[in-house]
């Protein structure tokens, strides 16, 4: 078993180690340097939400002006 300790190369260690660093790359991260605790959030946007969301408005975009124009 491990010895916990709050020394940042102990939490570089573990980070090293984590199976699941991977899915990072998969959300949006604006500040890396941040450490993100909030227990009322869903948590970081995943990159494939923001990508379907500029999809939605961009094809909202295009049925609004058509409406707009009677089309």
């Amino acid at each position: 078993m491990k010895t916990f300790s709050t020394a940042p190369d102990f939490a570089k260690q573990l980070d090293a180690q984590d199976k699941l660093a991977s899915f990072k790359e998969a959300f949006v991260i604006p500040d890396p340097s941040l450490v993100y605790f909030d227990g009322n959030s869903l948590g970081m946007m995943p990159k494939a939400a923001q990508e379907k969301s500029r999809q939605i408005v961009d094809e909202q975009r295009l049925v609004g002006s058509s409406l707009a124009r009677g089309r």
